[in-house]
């Protein structure tokens, strides 16, 4: 029996090696690594590193920092899965009704900000919310209305608002084009029925299409939930955390203490503590978006 024959069987497996070889390193093990580093007093370049248990984490338990930060994830979250998906399913009605000339338009203008870098949204929303010579503010005062103008970013009750403003415009387009791609795809007998029942549109909007989205609500609602504790890039590009950690969200605050104050140790225990949000928000929506179905 040839070599060739006896691996055969396992051609499979190595046609996957490539790519599992890279998921190990750069990722399970990574992981188990941050893991590790969790246990430990360290600051990044020190040979030593002093073994602490879970006191990183005893340490996170009592940090109103990081308490402050995951209420800012929550109110990031909450923005994020309501604003973009009634905004993109609104704009999918309207661009596929009919009688709309060019579509195809409004479809790529619409999609636009989501292939947009968030570094470079943030730059461009710095510029709108400047105090001095930002849109907003200059807006404002052409109307009479400049004892409205504030700095947007600078004052601890419109820093958050500003930056969920930012951050889930991105998300329109996106939102718009997958239920787009659902609404195509529902038989159109389902709305033939619907009609000769006698419903109105909005009862046809409310008892049909609704229903029939549910499995996509449910893709964005989980992509905007893991994306929302992930956000890290437009809010630092944006605020850094500030004012007063006002805008400070979990990434950031991990970022700061493991990169600017060099608390490793720390850091990695706030990143562990993160996945472990995640997945645990994750696994808990699944089972209820599968028990609803």
């Amino acid at each position: 029996m040839s070599i060739f024959t006896r691996i055969k069987p396992f051609s499979a497996l190595l046609f996957i090696l490539p790519a599992f070889t890279f998921y190990v390193l750069f990722l399970i093990v990574p992981i188990f690594q941050t893991a590790q580093y969790s246990l430990f007093d360290w600051d990044g370049a020190s040979p030593v590193m002093n073994f602490i248990g879970l006191d990183n984490y005893v340490r996170l338990l009592h940090d109103p920092i990081f308490w402050k930060a995951l209420g800012n994830n929550l109110f990031w979250i909450a923005c994020s899965v309501t604003i973009p998906l009634f905004i993109g399913l609104i704009l999918a009605i309207l661009v596929l009704s009919k009688g709309i000339r060019g579509a195809i338009v409004f479809r790529v203008t619409y999609f636009m900000p989501t292939i947009i870098s968030l570094i470079a949204v943030g730059i461009v929303w710095n510029w709108i919310y400047h105090p001095s010579f930002g849109f907003i503010n200059i807006t404002l005062e052409k109307i009479g209305l400049s004892r409205l103008a504030l700095d947007w970013l600078g004052n601890e009750h419109t820093v958050m608002p500003a930056l969920t403003t930012a951050g889930s415009w991105t998300y329109y387009g996106f939102c718009m084009v997958i239920f787009m791609a659902a609404m195509q795809g529902i038989d159109k007998s389902y709305y033939e029925v619907a009609k000769i029942e006698g419903a109105s549109v909005l009862q046809t909007f409310v008892q049909v299409t609704i229903p029939l989205l549910k499995s996509t609500i449910t893709l964005l609602v989980l992509n905007s939930l893991i994306g929302s504790f992930k956000v890290f890039d437009i809010i630092y590009m944006m605020t850094k955390g500030g004012p007063f950690h006002s805008s400070e969200v979990i990434s950031t605050y991990m970022f700061d203490s493991a990169f600017r104050l060099n608390e490793v140790g720390y850091g990695a225990a706030i990143s562990i503590t993160l996945a472990l949000i995640i997945a645990s928000c994750s696994i808990v929506y699944m089972r209820f978006a599968e028990r609803n179905d």
